[in-house]
């Protein structure tokens, strides 16, 4: 009989440590476990950290391509503008037959040309190249792809498909006919400043010249808008990222 108790004390024994190594052992794997979570916790917010560092440096530069952006189109549209007041001055003129005079000659000068808008899209061609998923902003994503994609390509046919083909192909004809340019922009006479005053052909491709040079004033103030509004947002978002 005392052999057989010492039997089951020893089990017992045995069993209780058994127990004890498996809450050991479990113990270990639960701590090996947390350990490799809170690294990969600690890694994701490093990688996250370098993305948001990432989009901060590509937006900051973006900021800035729009700005000398902005530059451009207004430039742009206080050009056209003269443009736009050189050709209504002429037309009026004509119009009303009022005889050649000084003041004329600077307005002669200014009905021919137009303007070409450079985009800086350097920032955005490195966000194309590393994905606009780096935009952590879909508001702002879809913006910044609209302005580029959308308006700024648009402006460049209008440009160069309408504006600068009529510019080429219509008014310069007409411009080397019947305008001496003493120095562009500056000053010109008229071959015949009567004759004009009957001539329709001319007339009416000023007409049609300030239809253009009203366009091109209307999309160079739009756009102006629309850069406007995207740098603002660039700008409160890249504060959000700090």
């Amino acid at each position: 009989m005392i052999k057989f108790f010492r039997k089951i004390r020893q089990q017992m024994l045995a069993e209780s440590k058994f127990t004890q190594y498996l809450i050991y052992a479990v113990g270990e794997i639960v701590l090996v476990v947390v350990g490799i979570m809170i690294a990969l916790s600690i890694n994701n917010a490093s990688e996250v950290d370098k993305l948001r560092q990432k989009e901060i440096t590509l937006l900051t530069e973006m900021q800035q391509n729009l700005t000398i952006d902005l530059l451009d189109l207004e430039y742009n549209a206080k050009g056209n503008a003269l443009r736009i007041r050189a050709n209504e001055m002429v037309l009026s003129a004509l119009k009303n037959r009022t005889p050649m005079n000084d003041s004329l000659k600077f307005f002669y000068a200014g009905v021919f040309g137009n303007f070409q808008f450079s985009e800086n899209t350097g920032a955005w061609a490195t966000l194309q190249s590393v994905g606009l998923d780096l935009i952590s902003n879909d508001s702002l994503r879809n913006a910044i792809s609209h302005l580029y994609t959308v308006r700024y390509e648009y402006l460049e046919n209008l440009e160069k498909g309408v504006d600068d083909n009529y510019q080429w192909n219509v008014m310069y004809p007409q411009v080397l006919e019947q305008i001496n340019m003493d120095e562009l922009w500056v000053s010109a006479t008229p071959v015949n400043h009567e004759a004009l005053m009957d001539d329709r052909k001319f007339q009416e491709t000023l007409k049609m010249n300030l239809f253009i040079r009203n366009m091109m004033q209307s999309m160079y103030t739009d756009i102006n808008d629309e850069v406007s509004v995207v740098r603002d947002q660039i700008e409160n978002h890249i504060k959000t990222l700090k």
